[in-house]
């Protein structure tokens, strides 16, 4: 009884099916027509002929493959029964009745209700006809055992071979393939045993009472049952076989695409069938079906239902179900390596590609330029004082400031070009087949971008950056490219910052020699080899010498370096907290001798970085240096050229120094940020106006006005002023003339000088003004 998917079936098929049904019918028509004619011989066997085999019926064996299936009944047990206990017409009748009785209740299409009824009614007469043929008037004799044997053949042979070749007409195969299945040698040594024990009822009928043949149902019973765990165990195991098959598989695969395929592959190889796809609907009556989950979506793998036995629906459904789980694992699988790989190539704050991407995308866009003959350039980007926003107003609102100027970032870049974010506050930005243009515009949008600030607890917080390009030359690689772009990064940064500047390789030159400085530098502050001189600070009217301004000195090879130069470089590279505590260390020592001339009346100034309020113990480093220095007035000056950032921790380090007696004076006052606006919030008793402010004083009006007005606002505020710069008795005649300033520090005065002769120098000041001098 052929079980041929729809979609699979072909004209001829049809046309044979038909047939096959036409022949069965007519055979149950003569069948009938003798009955009415002769009416039934007996009456119990007629009556328990068709409800038997309506039952038997239920417990076939199905031997299939993927192009159709065959179900092989053992109903024909009850034809045999049927045959050795009625008229062969008789028989027949009730046979062809179970038939159809069989077919009309199961959930199989019409089409192959109309086939299988056709060629069981088929199969049933060529076994009357060969039971009859050999059995002769034999009855109860081994002979007659033979007769239903061979008849049992027959009627396996008839139904087998119709159904297969209806399966091979209609799948255009071969019927030898249909024929030669697995399970058809278990199908044959099941068949044959099941209808002689039809035909053993038809014995204890014919020679005991008709209550004894309730002893048959038992053994029937045990035999259908055992049957069928014999078909749906070999079934079971190569489902299994499937399905573990299916599950090593699915954790080896690498992509969603081969997931899908194999899965729909291991579908059809579970259930037999071709016609399996995988839908985003579900199942509809005629279906079954079993959801695979990948992420947040759903899809639904979908055979039909009709186009299998009956007996294994459910047992099909449960197997597409252990599918799709294992599938919905593959897929997590795979989703959790994509998100580890997308982890471990982006930045897990702004989402960027990182440093390790990028550089897999430069080599790539190198080998590419090389073959066309087209340019790549790389812009590095770094955010100028970017760190006192995480010490002002915390890390969180630093991470938020980063997101939105990534986000920027990527507007201000073509589509084809790269953004990446190599750590901290750097950024880059590859520009593959780019030209001079391309490049500057995108840097002019990135720098009006990071220009325009960003707004942190309500307040805007302004920005700048410095950036370098550089442009692939053919021996570049990608560590190379980069390398270079930073270079250019950091000459921008000297340069003023807020800025770009294009690699030369002059610039990597100058770099080296910056590193090499710069590891002479730390070897210089280890070793404690930096010197101190000193500038005295001088009342303004009097001229009297009342305090000295420390600063740093250092020789590399023997020859001095500029303070500009090597102070710069300490910052940069995260020195000048320890070159600061040499120097505060120094003073220290440095004041005992002082105090032994002048007493407590002269007081010393240390200049220090805004990134030293910052620095760990150093609150503790100030307090032992004010104590070493016995009673004298110490100061520390921090530039207002670098911008006061009022965070929390500048603002603590200052209140607990300034506690001690420690007071503040702000440098170069004038030119920086935020002159005016932040004195009243910062603990500062002195300001130090920048030495451009008295330039001009004695030759340009304005000047001297504006210097007059930065004096009286520094002692409307309570603070001490001292004026830098002094270098020309003409200034130093309007200065005492025409403003307010108590104090004076210039080269007119003193230029800064070693400890000894600063020394004398206050010797000398004390015996002019008579006082005593140790």
């Amino acid at each position: 009884m052929p079980n041929t998917p729809a979609f699979l079936r072909k004209p001829a098929g049809w046309w044979f099916d038909f047939g096959v049904c036409c022949v069965g019918l007519t055979l149950f028509a003569l069948a009938f027509t003798h009955v009415l004619e002769d009416g039934m011989s007996h009456t119990l066997p007629a009556l328990l002929g068709a409800p038997l085999i309506l039952v038997v019926a239920r417990f076939p064996m199905v031997v299939d493959n993927q192009e159709g299936g065959i179900e092989v009944g053992f109903d024909s047990s009850i034809l045999m029964f049927l045959l050795c206990t009625l008229e062969t017409h008789d028989a027949l009748f009730v046979w062809s009745i179970g038939v159809v009785m069989t077919q009309l209740t199961t959930g199989k299409r019409w089409s192959s209700k109309a086939f299988n009824i056709g060629v069981g009614i088929i199969a049933g007469t060529v076994a009357a006809g060969v039971l009859d043929l050999v059995r002769a008037d034999y009855l109860g004799t081994p002979r007659e055992l033979a007769a239903v044997m061979l008849a049992a053949v027959a009627y396996f042979t008839t139904d087998y071979v119709t159904s297969a070749v209806s399966v091979a007409i209609s799948s255009s195969t071969s019927v030898r393939r249909h024929l030669l299945q697995r399970g058809t040698l278990l199908a044959v040594a099941c068949f044959v045993p099941f209808d002689t024990l039809g035909y053993l009822g038809a014995v204890v009928y014919r020679a005991e009472p008709n209550w004894t043949l309730i002893l048959l149902a038992v053994p029937l019973a045990t035999l259908l049952i055992a049957t069928r765990a014999v078909t749906r165990g070999r079934e079971n195991a190569r489902r299994l076989a499937v399905l573990f098959a299916a599950a090593v598989r699915a954790q080896t695969l690498p992509d969603r695409e081969q997931v899908v395929a194999a899965l729909v592959d291991d579908a059809r190889e579970l259930l037999h069938l071709q016609r399996v796809s995988l839908r985003d609907t579900p199942p509809n009556r005629l279906e079954i079906g079993a959801e695979v989950h990948d992420g947040d979506s759903s899809r639904w793998l979908v055979a039909r239902a009709l186009e299998r036995a009956r007996s294994t629906i459910a047992a099909d459904e449960q197997a597409l179900q252990a599918l799709a789980a294992v599938a919905s694992d593959a897929f997590a699988r795979l989703r959790l390596t994509e998100e580890m790989v997308h982890v471990a190539r982006h930045d897990p704050l702004t989402d960027l590609p990182n440093r390790g991407i990028l550089l897999d995308r430069l080599t790539h866009a190198q080998q590419l330029a090389r073959r066309r003959g087209s340019s790549v350039a790389l812009l590095f980007i770094d955010l100028d004082g970017f760190k006192p926003v995480n010490d002002r107003y915390g890390h969180a609102a630093g991470d938020t400031v980063l997101v939105e100027l990534a986000g920027r970032l990527r507007s201000c870049v073509r589509e084809a070009d790269t953004v990446a974010r190599l750590g901290g506050d750097e950024f880059a930005v590859l520009f593959e087949d780019a030209d001079d243009a391309a490049v500057e515009q995108v840097w002019e949008r990135v720098l009006a971008a990071v220009r325009d600030g960003v707004f942190v607890s309500g307040q805007r917080v302004r920005l700048s950056a410095s950036a370098g390009i550089a442009w692939n030359a053919p021996t570049d690689d990608a560590e190379g490219l980069l390398r270079k772009a930073d270079l250019a990064m950091y000459e921008a940064k000297a340069r003023g910052k807020a800025a770009v500047v294009v690699y030369e390789d002059a610039i990597g030159r100058s770099r080296l020699d910056r590193l090499v400085m710069v590891d002479d530098l730390r070897g210089a502050v280890r070793r404690r080899e930096i010197e101190v001189v000193y500038q005295p600070i001088v009342a303004a009217d009097s001229g009297r010498i009342v305090a000295a301004e420390a600063l740093a000195r250092w020789r590399h090879d023997g020859t001095p370096v500029s303070p500009e130069l090597f102070i710069g470089i300490a910052e940069e590279s995260g020195l000048i907290t320890d070159l600061g505590e040499v120097v505060l260390t120094t003073v220290a020592s440095d004041t005992a001798a002082l105090r032994a001339v002048a007493g407590a009346s002269v007081g010393m100034a240390v200049n220090i970085s805004a990134v030293q309020l910052r620095a760990r113990g150093f609150v503790d480093g100030v307090a032992r240096a004010a104590a070493a220095m016995g009673g004298a007035d110490l100061t520390l000056e921090i530039t207002e050229r670098q911008g006061i950032d009022l965070d929390p921790v500048v603002l603590d380090a200052m209140r607990e120094i300034s506690a001690m007696g420690v007071r503040f004076a702000i440098d170069d006052f004038g030119v920086g940020f935020s002159s005016i606006s932040y004195l009243a919030d910062l603990p500062v008793h002195i300001i130090k106006v920048d030495a451009s402010l008295s330039q001009a004083i004695d030759t340009d009006e304005r000047a001297s006005v504006l210097l007059r007005s930065v004096t009286l606002i520094g002692q409307s505020l309570g603070l001490d002023v001292v004026v830098e710069g002094i270098e020309r008795e003409s200034q130093l005649a309007v200065l005492r003339e025409q403003t307010e300033a108590q104090y004076v520090q210039g080269y007119l005065l003193y230029r800064p000088m070693p400890l000894d002769e600063l020394l004398t120098a206050v010797r000398a000041d004390r015996a002019a003004a008579g006082l005593p001098v140790a």
